[in-house]
């Protein structure tokens, strides 16, 4: 099965690129790519930008539709995948948990997208999505439909629980995505 890591983003807020903040002695991409080649054979970077990328050795894809978001980074990354599902998360999720994202991948079965839900709502940077999602993502792109969620109503959507996961990941650690000094201080203690 194929990763995608979403490092397309401005990082506004941050200041800085989020891909390579450290988090001890890695950047937070450097932890994914480590902890996600112990579960799939094959990582797509869906970055704009390829040159910043290119000491990763990573093949990297840039969006389908430019100036669209996630979105169009999740699509573009789906089309180069080489497998039918896709675990996808973004650069600046780097706690990464091999155990949680192994459950998730046991729930897809015939799903096309595969979701965890927490108090927060749907974690859609943090979840499988087939090649059935594209057309219906391209239909969302085209329309101007933004949100990674806009396209769920079209294909087989299983949302799993926080309670379904929760002694997996109990403080939801995980699915904690960093935007801001602030963030990146209170989780990682530097800055």
């Amino acid at each position: 099965m194929t990763a995608i890591i979403l490092a397309g983003g401005k990082s506004q807020r941050m200041g800085t690129n989020k891909a390579f903040l450290r988090y001890g002695d890695k950047t937070f991409i450097e932890h994914q790519v480590l902890t996600l080649s112990k579960i799939f054979g094959e990582i797509i970077l869906s970055a704009n930008d390829a040159s910043t990328y290119a000491g990763l050795k990573l093949p990297i894809v840039s969006d389908v539709m430019t100036g669209k978001g996630p979105l169009g980074g999740i699509c573009a990354g789906l089309k180069r995948a080489t497998s039918h599902h896709a675990f996808v998360i973004a650069c600046d999720m780097p706690f990464v948990n091999e155990g949680l994202i192994l459950y998730l991948k046991s729930q897809i079965n015939d799903y096309d997208v595969v979701v965890p839900q927490t108090s927060r709502g749907l974690e859609p940077m943090h979840a499988f999505y087939s090649r059935n999602c594209i057309q219906p993502m391209y239909r969302c792109l085209e329309e101007g439909r933004l949100r990674i969620v806009d396209f769920f109503s079209e294909v087989k959507v299983k949302v799993i629980s926080e309670n379904d996961f929760a002694g997996l990941d109990a403080a939801l650690q995980s699915l904690v995505n960093l935007n801001t000094p602030e963030e990146y201080k209170r989780y990682c203690g530097n800055v």
